[in-house]
């Protein structure tokens, strides 16, 4: 099951106590999973669609006990994204109107006539606590999210990034629910994908702040804990990095060493050069892998790392000049 499928379940066994909370989250959900479809006879039905069996109980508990009727469920083909078989959740025809006027999803209009309202009608979130309900309505409808909880293993790595999104079916009512999220001071963006407005989540913190709000604590602990693994295997590799970075500065240095070591012996010859020096190079000659640390230890004398690097590269100059010497003989 994925991580946004289980964080919808935690939501859903949540208690809505409050009528006014109740009424909100099932507004929020037709408007993000629901269809209105028109019939003759000016009758109008409501369904919603889910991949959730805990949708159709939850749903069917709050129109059974303000509404006191029970809604239907079928199954529908699989999904082509999930494949997961689908259900239509059906409303009773009875109390339709009542119940999409109860939710601010339709409303008379200036010309007197009832209208769909495609955004959030301000009396269905008027307290904090419908807000949230709300939220939690919009994110069991039409929540989606990259983010992979995997099994770590020595070879496995998660590059999947943080992404949550809202998909709508109308800019307005996008719009209203970014302004929604703002009220927790969550910012969100809107984007356009297919004609679809989406409100989208890329921030790790956000997106933790939103499934707080929403009450899914086990997700935000699973989120935080996969977080935690991702930046300590990052950190692992960036230090795997840097120590093979500073151990191929050390063996191209270490090469350079050499060769300039060797032009000298097979040109002048060692015993040309000073003590100090010839000494070191005798030592470089018997430890061609080794730091610049462990050269100081073999040295014996009170000298810095970076005293030897400044002999080294004197030893590097030589060998450079007898080069160049060398090429100036050979066209005179």
């Amino acid at each position: 099951m994925s991580f946004a499928s289980e964080a919808k379940l935690e939501v859903l066994k949540e208690n809505i106590d409050n009528d006014c909370c109740a009424i909100a989250f099932l507004s929020a959900l037709i408007k993000c999973a629901g269809q209105l479809s028109f019939g003759r006879n000016k009758t109008i039905g409501v369904e919603v669609y889910t991949e959730l069996p805990d949708v159709y109980t939850k749903v069917n508990a709050i129109i059974k006990q303000y509404y006191g009727q029970e809604c239907t469920y079928s199954v529908e083909e699989e999904s082509t994204k999930t494949k997961n078989d689908r259900l239509k959740i059906s409303f009773p025809d009875t109390i339709t109107m009542q119940l999409l006027k109860d939710l601010g999803i339709m409303q008379i209009g200036e010309d007197g006539l009832m209208e769909v309202h495609n955004g959030i009608s301000e009396f269905i979130i008027s307290d904090e606590c419908c807000k949230r309900a709300y939220v939690k309505g919009a994110f069991v409808g039409c929540s989606t999210s990259n983010i992979k909880i995997k099994e770590y293993s020595n070879i496995e790595k998660n590059t999947s990034g943080y992404h949550l999104e809202f998909m709508f079916a109308f800019e307005e009512l996008a719009k209203d629910f970014v302004n929604l999220l703002s009220a927790f001071e969550i910012p969100a963006k809107i984007t356009i994908r297919k004609k679809n407005p989406i409100v989208y989540i890329k921030e790790y913190q956000l997106i933790c702040d939103t499934l707080a709000l929403v009450g899914a604590n086990k997700s935000v602990l699973s989120l935080q804990n996969e977080a935690a693994i991702r930046e300590l295997r990052n950190s692992i590799n960036r230090q795997t990095n840097c120590m093979n970075a500073n151990l191929s500065k050390t063996v191209n240095a270490s090469v350079k060493q050499l060769n300039a070591i060797k032009i000298i012996q097979d040109n002048v010859g060692l015993e040309s050069l000073s003590d100090d020096l010839m000494e070191l190079c005798l030592i470089r000659l018997a430890n061609p892998d080794e730091s610049l640390e462990t050269l100081r230890q073999l040295y014996g004398k009170d000298i810095s790392k970076s005293g030897i690097n400044h002999r080294l590269n004197k030893i590097i100059e030589m060998a450079e000049k007898i080069q160049k010497d060398k090429l100036k003989m050979r066209y005179f």
